[in-house]
Formats: structure tokens, sequence, C-alpha cells
């Protein structure tokens, strides 16, 4: 089955995205979040459980990482290899991660960049688009994800994100 590139309904959720540019690039998939997609593990969903140190069926948080804060985000992306940066403009060979909060600094989404300096996404338990910038997902209209907080980067791999 061919998945359109636009969706109306990603459209009414996020209504920035219409006149920002974006695809659709794959179908609704529930087995991994935002988290997953940003470190690139899509059989798992990313989750603080309330607790730490624990995974349950396909739920996954990293032992370590006592909470759900946007230092515990930063703190979950240094573990996978991410570091600080300040801004999410393109660099050669490096991959950039933005973490969006809302109020009282709550994370709520990661955006990955592509070699394009494209982004892409993972919306929720939905689909994964990529998109033309980081404001087409941002603001407090509907299920928009608040704003970009923190920017990380760290070194691409040749096989990481080949396509658009």
């Amino acid at each position: 089955m061919e998945t359109p590139e636009k969706d109306l309904r990603i459209e009414q959720r996020y209504p920035k995205l219409e006149s920002g540019g974006y695809k659709v690039k794959s179908p609704r998939d529930p087995r991994y979040n935002c988290v997953a997609f940003a470190v690139g593990d899509t059989g798992h969903y990313w989750q603080f459980m309330g607790y730490p140190g624990r995974s349950r069926g396909s739920y996954f948080w990293p032992d370590h990482i006592k909470g759900d804060a946007l230092e515990d985000w930063i703190e979950l992306f240094n573990f996978v290899g991410f570091s600080l940066c300040e801004t999410g403009d393109l660099e050669p060979d490096v991959v950039k991660i933005a973490i969006y909060v809302v109020e009282d600094n709550i994370p709520t989404h990661v955006a990955r960049q592509t070699r394009s300096g494209k982004w892409k996404s993972k919306l929720g338990r939905g689909k994964d688009i990529v998109h033309d910038t980081l404001e087409s997902l941002a603001g407090d209209v509907e299920d928009e994800y608040g704003t970009v907080a923190r920017f990380m980067k760290k070194r691409r791999y040749e096989s990481e994100d080949t396509d658009e």
C-alpha cells in the first residue's frame, strides 16, 4: 500500500504544516514514538512509566534515568551519543535533534534533522513525516508541541537518514 504524501487529519492537528511543507513518509505505527524514532529504534515505545528502571512489553526507558523532565530527556539523548549544541543549523556529517517543550519545560516531542536540513518526526503513535521547518509543529493550537527548547547533535553515520 502506497503512503499518500499529504494527510488532511495531520493538517487539522498541526495547522502550520499545510503552509510549512511536509510529506508523509510512513503509515501509522503505534509500536514506537518520537523519542524512539529520534534514536533509530522503531521496535519500542520509549517512555518513562512513572517509576525508574522498568520496561513493560514494548515500552522502554533506560534504568538510570529517573524521570521525564527536560533534563531527563537531555540525559537520555546523552546516553545514546548526543550532546547539547546551540542551534539546529545544518552541519555536514552531524545529525541534530530538536526537543520541544510546553509550559514549565515539560518535553512533548523530538524531531530529527535529515541530511538536507529538513526535519523528520514521528507524530505520537501515528505517521512519520518530513517537515521543512521546526516551526510547523510549534505552537499551542490542537496538538502542536510548544517550542523548541534544546538542540543536540551527534556524528551521523553513513547508513543514517538516507531518505527524505
